[in-house]
């Protein structure tokens, strides 16, 4: 086909698409949505902002939290989008409003959905459909990697087994589209994909996708977070076990101390601007032969990019325990 011709073919897919509404689990077909007006626009900066909000968040800050940081480690990752709000949706609310409802999960596509009602639908308990997800093994990477593929045709990007190049046989319905990249088996986006949704993460292809789309963002260094931990041997202190849980993933890392070694420090890494949370536990021998036990738990608002150093420190007890633990700033 010559660029003349395929032009002739885009228009009157722009007129087919512009004509009606469609359901993007049923009825959206192809790699990325070519109707007129259905792109999201961009702010003076260059990025484009999309408001999100929850039609009935009550009971489900748990699972809401689940998705924001999905998608934020997917989609706004890659491109030059942001999401934000993300709380309670107003009868005036824009952008992607959300309802928590047990059906297989929709959405509309691109800024067609927007400020519209119920405009996506999330399964958090899937009663009535894919019981499968109920496991507790599997139930958080279910919701998870659906919101990411509906996040995706809220973006515009709709369903890769679907276009006129893809060699899947069992889930596609041939349309047309505007074709971003090569045919991806691998997509978030695509039915056919051997990992089912690809476990919740965007292909190469997904993000140059999606960078086509919106542009690509520039690459934030990952932040750390370093602990300390001291062995108090004035305060009589032999031996000390503590570990220590951080971020959303609750990531675990050990510190072990003795009379060889009496420093230890771990880091952690994030990658985004954001409140993370840490809990840790000790197990500490004395000189007097007795071993005592601490717990501690807190939260500190962090910066992208950014590096932090704190110390462990013991506390009087205030709950029953030996100790109380805190960080503080290290010296």
């Amino acid at each position: 086909m010559t660029i003349k011709s395929r032009s002739y073919a885009l228009i009157f897919f722009l007129v087919l698409f512009a004509a009606a509404e469609f359901n993007a689990q049923t009825d959206m077909r192809a790699n990325a949505s070519s109707g007129a007006g259905w792109q999201w626009p961009a702010s003076s900066d260059g990025i484009t902002y999309i408001p999100v909000c929850w039609e009935n968040p009550a009971g489900w800050e748990t699972e809401s939290g689940w998705v924001r940081t999905a998608v934020l480690d997917t989609w706004q990752r890659a491109a030059k989008v942001n999401f934000y709000n993300w709380g309670a949706c107003t009868a005036a609310s824009k952008g992607i409003r959300i309802l928590i409802t047990d059906t297989r999960s929709n959405s509309g596509v691109g800024r067609g959905m927007d400020g519209r009602r119920n405009g996506m639908e999330l399964n958090f308990t899937f009663k009535n459909f894919s019981p499968v997800c109920q496991a507790s093994n599997k139930r958080r990477s279910c919701i998870t990697s659906i919101a990411v593929h509906e996040f995706g045709h809220a973006l515009g990007l709709m369903h890769e087994q679907d276009r006129a190049d893809s060699t899947c046989k069992s889930e596609s319905a041939k349309s047309g589209g505007w074709l971003l990249t090569a045919y991806d088996p691998y997509s978030v986006m695509n039915y056919c994909n051997p990992r089912w949704n690809n476990d919740g993460q965007l292909s190469e292809l997904d993000v140059k996708g999606i960078q086509v789309l919106y542009g690509a963002r520039a690459a934030v260094p990952l932040g750390r977070f370093y602990v300390t931990d001291v062995l108090n041997t004035e305060a009589g202190q032999k031996w000390e076990h503590i570990a220590m849980e951080f971020g959303s993933g609750g990531s675990r890392q050990h510190f072990v101390l003795d009379s060889s070694k009496k420093q230890q420090s771990n880091s952690w890494t994030f990658k985004a601007a954001g409140r993370y949370c840490y809990k840790i536990w000790s197990n500490t021998l004395y000189t007097d032969g007795v071993y005592r036990d601490g717990y501690g738990e807190g939260c500190y608002t962090l910066e992208a990019g950014r590096s932090y150093s704190l110390a462990i420190a013991f506390r009087k007890s205030t709950a029953g325990r030996a100790f109380d633990i805190v960080l503080q700033a290290a010296k």
